[in-house]
C-alpha cells in the first residue's frame, strides 16, 4: 500500500472510531464525554498531521480539511481560505446531488480543473480533504511517492 493510501485508511479508521464513540450510550456521561473528546482529538490531530505533510510535498500548492464548509486543518501557505472553503462546500453539495441522481453511491472524490490549477477533494469520514496543485501535476504520483 502506498504512503498516501495508508494515511487515508488510518484517517478513515479514526473517523469510524470517533463516530462509534458518539453513538455509544452509557449511564456515566462523564466517561462517555471524555471518550468522545479523546477520539475527536485523535482524529483531528491525525488530520492536521496529514494536511501538514501533504502541504509540504513538492508540487502541492496547498492542503486543507473541511467539515460542512468549516476549516478543521490547513497547510501553512493557503491563500484565500474562505474562497477555498466556499468552493469545497458548493462543489461537494452539487456532486452529492448529482451522485444521488445518477446512482453513483457515496461520494469519494471530486476534482475541479481550471486552466492553471486544480483542486482534488477527497471524502474521508465526516470531512473533505482538499489538495490544490498546478494543473499539470499528477497528484496520484506525487502523493504515493512520499514516505
Amino acid at each position: 500500500m502506498h504512503w498516501f493510501q495508508a494515511q487515508l485508511t488510518e484517517l478513515s479508521r479514526l473517523a469510524d472510531e470517533y463516530a462509534i464513540s458518539q453513538q455509544q450510550s452509557t449511564s456515566n456521561i462523564i466517561n462517555a464525554s471524555e471518550k468522545i473528546r479523546l477520539k475527536r482529538a485523535e482524529f483531528i490531530d491525525a488530520v492536521q498531521a496529514l494536511v501538514d505533510k501533504v502541504g509540504k510535498i513538492k508540487g502541492i500548492s496547498a492542503c486543507a480539511a473541511y467539515h460542512d464548509g468549516l476549516i478543521l486543518a490547513q497547510s501553512a501557505q493557503l491563500a484565500a481560505i474562505d474562497a477555498f472553503g466556499a468552493t469545497v462546500q458548493d462543489s461537494a453539495r452539487a456532486a452529492q446531488q448529482g451522485a444521488a441522481l445518477l446512482g453513483l453511491g457515496e461520494l469519494e472524490q471530486i476534482v475541479v480543473v481550471g486552466a492553471q490549477n486544480k483542486v482534488a477533494m477527497l471524502s474521508i469520514g465526516p470531512l473533505m480533504l482538499c489538495i490544490a496543485s498546478p494543473k499539470e501535476i499528477n497528484l496520484a504520483s506525487v502523493l504515493n511517492r512520499q514516505a
